[in-house]
């Protein structure tokens, strides 16, 4: 079994390809991404802009510091 840490909600490839629309807004609407699972393994994250640049602030945050 893998970490769904930091993951509010998983869906398949399959959810993917016939539920985009209704996924990316889903992304939008949470704190948190959505695992895409390929295979039953975990494949991709999606995630809102808003949570993409905060993380990248934070990671660059950090290499400044380092």
């Amino acid at each position: 079994m893998y970490s769904t840490r930091g993951i509010d909600t998983v869906a398949t490839i399959t959810e993917l390809r016939s539920k985009t629309s209704e996924l990316v807004d889903h992304a939008s609407e949470i704190e948190r991404g959505i695992l895409i699972q390929k295979n039953n393994e975990p494949y991709a994250v999606l995630i809102s802009y808003k949570l993409y640049l905060q993380l990248l602030d934070e990671r660059e945050g950090r290499a400044n510091d380092e």
